[in-house]
C-alpha cells in the first residue's frame, strides 16, 4: 500500500473528521458514517495491495 498516495490521505483525513464529529455528537448516523469510512479504507488498502 502506498501511504503517500493522495487517495489514502484523503480517506484518512475524512476518517479523522468523522471521528471528531462522533465524539462531539454521538448518534447512529455519525457512527454509521465512521464505520463505513473505516470499511472504505480497508477496501482501498486491500485493492491497492493486490498485484496487477
Amino acid at each position: 500500500m502506498h501511504k503517500n498516495h493522495p487517495v489514502y490521505h484523503y480517506l484518512v483525513s475524512r476518517l479523522e473528521s468523522l471521528r471528531d464529529q462522533y465524539r462531539r455528537s454521538p448518534c447512529e448516523t455519525s457512527r454509521y458514517r465512521l464505520v463505513r469510512q473505516e470499511q472504505l479504507i480497508a477496501q482501498w488498502v486491500q485493492s491497492s495491495d493486490a498485484p496487477n
